[in-house]
């Protein structure tokens, strides 16, 4: 992944999360709440209803959709396999030693 695409994969969780704050903040003028709880999970609310629903429209109507993530395209990330990494640590000296 390039940085460019982490940014953007970055911007398109920043921008549902304003706007979720946002959604709340008006929420709060018509709706008396005074427990931290519930104005928290009314932004988790709107937040993932936002991005799920925006996401939803960019994937299945048109993809300019997208610019209310934040960004028309959703980040591009790599199609190679990860590398196979080698073994993690030396034998210990209390693990029995392979012959040979």
């Amino acid at each position: 992944m390039t940085v460019y695409d982490w940014v953007v994969s970055l911007w398109r969780t920043v921008v549902p999360t304003i706007v979720g704050f946002a959604a709340t903040a008006l929420a709060h003028i018509y709706i008396a709440v005074d427990q931290q709880a519930l104005a928290t999970a009314l932004m988790a609310g709107f937040i993932t209803v936002y991005y799920g629903l925006f996401r939803f429209l960019e994937a299945r109507v048109h993809p300019k959709f997208g610019w209310f993530l934040g960004l028309a395209r959703p980040p591009a990330y790599p199609t190679k396999p990860a590398p196979v990494p080698g073994p993690a640590r030396a034998p210990s000296q209390y693990e029995p030693r392979q012959p040979g």
